[in-house]
């Protein structure tokens, strides 16, 4: 991976090409304006190429209501990408469980601690995890805490899974010490 320094954090998107990234599933996901783009009615993902054990990840994104989507961390398998092997920062709103709606971490925080809307425009989510703690916030609420994390480290992979458009930008990730 290609890595920018922007004030001390490690930028994982280059903001105009797929560097550092590689797509799981139909090839959908493309670069659009400064972001990470995926649409249509198959489900992907997109994976870094790097792993990575203790940071804080701060991004943007935009999701379509139909569009199933999320950030998995501390990814163990490349053709299991499962909140089983993975940590699931979900987004999406209209999930029918609403336990697992957005700012959930599903399987192991649900509901989440507060309920954020993030279907009208630009959002932004951060995770801070830290050994066996995890932090979530979405939209500076925090939604999610864990004080059990099991999964040491892994690759980040971005989700789209449904009908509908989503997109990610300002990717950066900030490496924190043991």
């Amino acid at each position: 991976m290609i890595w920018t320094a922007l004030l001390g954090a490690l930028a994982l998107f280059d903001g105009s090409t797929l560097t550092g990234w590689s797509a799981q599933g139909p090839d959908i996901w493309r670069v659009e304006a400064n972001e990470l783009v995926a649409s249509g009615d198959e489900d992907s993902y997109l994976m870094s190429a790097d792993e990575f054990g203790n940071f804080t990840l701060a991004l943007e994104f935009r999701v379509d209501a139909g569009v199933n989507s999320g950030v998995f961390i501390r990814c163990q398998q490349r053709d299991r990408i499962h909140p089983s092997t993975c940590y699931e920062l979900n987004i999406w709103d209209e999930h029918p469980r609403q336990e697992a709606r957005t700012g959930a971490i599903v399987f192991r925080f649900m509901p989440p601690l507060a309920k954020v809307h993030t279907l009208s425009g630009w959002n932004r989510m951060q995770v801070i995890v830290r050994g066996q703690n995890l932090e979530l916030r979405v939209n500076g609420t925090t939604t999610a805490l864990l004080d059990d994390a099991d999964l040491a480290s892994g690759f980040i992979a971005l989700q789209h899974f449904g009908s509908g458009v989503v997109r990610f930008r300002n990717i950066e990730l900030q490496p924190l010490e043991d």
